[in-house]
């Protein structure tokens, strides 16, 4: 079973590996024979990470195997662990279950490379996972780093030294230093520093990370001996004695003095910056960071002399990281400092305003480009939900965080149900019990992820907290709770009217664009022509409008729903796809799956009404099993929902009635099979048999067409309809792959002749 394709994360090599040829080759001989997990151990500093993914690249071009790349250094948890692995191969999972369960589904029959990068904190939890897939996965093969080893049966020890001393000039570690040294600037030795140059590659243990910043302060100018009299003090220059060092000590030794070469407003910034995860941004650094001894305006030339000093890495992309072993050694020098405390606090008071930014934001054009800008900060959301987890007081503040991502339906779009759920629990069993809008938010916040996981129960224990918290009063996400338990759970049309009132009563646009989606559906599900007509259309309106790009294609899944209703398949079909073609755009992880299984329902509704279409129907009845089976992978529980349940059985009669039960079963068998999700995409959009009519466009596509064909340029289309030139140039795209024409004078033939 797979629901995507897998994840590598192997990025391209950046520098030569020096010295490590005959290790990796052993390592992945290892692989390649009967040891299926193999730990490369060592200290910090040696370049596991760096020997694994190497490893792993060598794999995968010379077997021809997928390979996934699970970063754990910021995982707290073993189940962060669990889900970092499961997000690492590819699972896109929105259900309850237990993540090991979803990955043993995943992984089972796979041949798979799994690399578990910096285990070590973690390291019991990496054992335990290690021997579950073992015993259940035997095609599954694990590269895991860590500074000792995972101690469980079957696993095969590869310890990784440091750089070769031997040799003297020709040494793996003294090469490694001159091209690094080189590369940073410094250019040639003379001879009087040689000695001085061999001093500093013996001291260094070999270890690639201290050659590292020793290499920038050579390339800074520095000479040899200067450097050396500054890393030990002078006492190898005094004793020439050749110690055997502790690897540790000599990493700990090394940074301890590339901090002490720092100016004392640098050493702070450096301590301060070790509560971010995963990577952060120059606006984050000055406001979680400066205060008290750094003043906002010098973080930015301070932060440009942590990345000259190669203790932050500069991305492409304007963000900043650092390496596990420097990280680590800041989160030491912020405890000395006894600033831990203020600065995580800091931390996660940005990130939650940050959260609360985009959730008041969202409905915009900026829709998509904020769900991804959250999605590369959930290593610094979860740092900060981890400090409001085990700190007093601090619940409060982690509830509003988590409520306000769910707001901005990260979740949703990211295939975060199952974390979010678990963090919403976790905090509401530490947060005072009272009705604070952090708390009222993050019950109905739970009941909705469980209602759209299909766990009814735990919904409807979530609204009756609700109710608890706030008595008769009508407050919006509760209201909100309460009409959509009744529309998918209770199968009540009361739900279109209390739906209704958590539109009037929601305080911003995104929460009322959100309310008035599952309105529209409510109204397409029960409502009559008209009432779901006028729900639909002012819920798509309202969000080309906004121009949320997203969230308008979840309107046209709901306009959808009333012709499929009322007798109009064939517009339903045209709404369901046009949803679907968005959504594949943006690859999202959510929507695309509701709108394949609503295709079939219009493709089985469309063959029953039509008997020119009944050709469709041997692939309405493969769609049919794929979307359910697509739906089985990543945990969505279209069928616990019982209007959309009714809608599944209702297709699924009409398609296996007309077809026979056995040919109607093979060609569902046929679908099941389809667990690529582009290749159910590709099914879902397949071009119709019959010739295209304008009634396969929707009803905005219809507008366009026929102001084309009158003669209209887009932008007075764009004026005329009340939306964007963009939104006009999308439409247009579609309607012309529909109509199976390339141009307007194309198109406004095939107009004359449909109409």
């Amino acid at each position: 079973m797979t629901t995507g394709r897998t994840r590598t994360g192997l990025p391209a090599p950046v520098t030569e590996l020096v010295g490590r040829d005959a290790l990796v080759a052993t390592t992945a001989g290892h692989l390649l024979g009967p040891d299926r997990v193999v730990t490369l151990a060592g200290p910090g500093g040696v370049g596991k990470t760096v020997l694994a993914l190497e490893v792993a690249r060598r794999h995968r071009d010379e077997r021809c195997r997928d390979v996934a790349v699970a970063r754990l250094g910021d995982a707290t948890r073993p189940e962060e662990l669990h889900r970092a692995v499961v997000h690492a191969v590819g699972i896109t999972d929105q259900s309850s279950a237990d993540p090991v369960d979803v990955l043993l589904d995943h992984v089972r029959d796979r041949e798979l490379l799994l690399v578990l990068d910096n285990c070590e904190h973690l390291a019991d939890a990496a054992g335990d996972l290690c021997a579950v897939l073992l015993e259940e996965a035997p095609a599954v093969r694990v590269l895991a780093t860590s500074r000792h080893h995972l101690g469980i049966a079957g696993e095969r020890t590869v310890v990784v030294p440091p750089l070769s001393l031997d040799g003297g000039a020709d040494s793996d570690a003294m090469r490694l230093l001159l091209r690094r040294a080189e590369a940073a600037g410094h250019h040639g030795t003379p001879a009087a520093d040689r000695a001085a140059l061999a001093e500093l590659v013996e001291w260094s243990s070999g270890l690639p990370l201290v050659l590292e910043l020793i290499a920038v302060r050579l390339g800074g100018g520095m000479a040899p001996r200067d450097v050396l009299d500054r890393l030990d003090g002078g006492r190898l220059l005094t004793t020439r004695t050749r110690r055997v060092r502790s690897h540790h000590r000599t990493l700990e030794q090394t940074l301890d003095w590339s901090y002490a070469l720092c100016s004392p407003e640098q050493q702070r910034l450096l301590a301060r910056i070790s509560v971010f995860a995963g990577g952060f941004s120059l606006h984050a650094v000055e406001e979680v960071c400066s205060g008290d001894g750094i003043a906002r305006h010098d973080v930015v030339d301070l932060l440009a002399d942590l990345v000259a000093k190669s203790l932050v890495n500069a991305g492409h992309d304007g963000r900043y990281h650092q390496l596990q072993p420097i990280r680590e050694h800041g989160r030491r020098r912020l405890a000395a400092l006894g600033e831990q405390d203020r600065v995580r606090d800091a931390h996660s008071r940005y990130f939650r305003a940050l959260a609360a930014r985009c959730a008041a934001d969202w409905y915009s054009p900026a829709e998509v480009t904020l769900l991804r800008a959250a999605h590369d900060e959930m290593p610094n959301f979860r740092a900060a939900l981890n400090h409001c987890a085990t700190t007093p007081d601090r619940a409060e503040l982690g509830l509003g965080l988590l409520t306000d991502l769910s707001r901005l339906r990260v979740q949703f779009f990211h295939a975060l149900l199952g974390e979010f759920r678990t963090w919403l629990s976790t905090l509401l069993d530490l947060a005072p019990v009272r009705p604070s809008p952090e708390r009222v938010g993050a019950t109905a916040m739970l009941g909705w992820i469980a209602l759209c996981q299909g766990s009814q129960p735990t919904a409807r224990t979530a609204l009756a907290h609700c109710r608890e918290l706030v008595g008769p009063a009508e407050v919006a996400p509760v209201v909100f709770l309460e009409g959509a338990c009744a529309t998918l759970v209770s199968d009540d049309p009361r739900g279109i009217d209390l739906l209704d009132r958590a539109v009037r009563l929601a305080d911003s646009p995104g929460d009322r664009g959100q309310f008035k989606l599952i309105r529209a559906l409510a109204a397409g599900f029960h409502g009559d022509e008209a009432t779901g007509t006028a729900a639909t259309e002012d819920c798509l309106t309202d969000a080309e409008t906004a121009g949320a790009t997203w969230a308008a294609s979840w309107a046209r899944w709901a306009c959808g729903l009333v012709p499929l209703r009322h007798g109009d398949p064939a517009r339903a079909a045209a709404w369901f796809r046009e949803s679907l073609e968005t959504q594949v755009e943006l690859r999202e992880q959510w929507g695309s799956t509701w709108s394949c299984e609503a295709i079939a329902w219009a493709l089985a509704a469309l063959a029953e009404q039509d008997p020119s279409a009944s050709g469709v129907l041997e692939s309405t009845a493969e769609l049919l099993g794929a979307a359910v089976s697509l739906q089985r992978a990543t945990g969505v529980a279209i069928g616990g929902l019982v209007p959309f349940g009714r809608q599944r059985e209702k297709a699924r009669k009409t398609v296996s009635d007309m077809l026979g039960e056995d040919r109607f079963q093979a060609a569902y068998e046929r679908g099941t099979t389809l667990t690529d999700r582009d290749a159910v995409h590709d099914l879902a959009l397949r071009p119709l048999s019959r010739r295209a009519a304008l009634a396969d466009l929707t009803t905005r596509q219809r507008e366009i067409a026929l102001l084309v064909a009158a003669g209209h340029p887009n932008h007075a289309i764009a004026t005329t309809l009340h939306l964007s030139v963009s939104t006009v140039e999308n439409h247009l795209t579609a309607i012309f792959t529909r109509a199976g024409v390339t141009n307007r004078v194309e198109l406004a033939a095939w107009i004359g002749r449909n109409t």
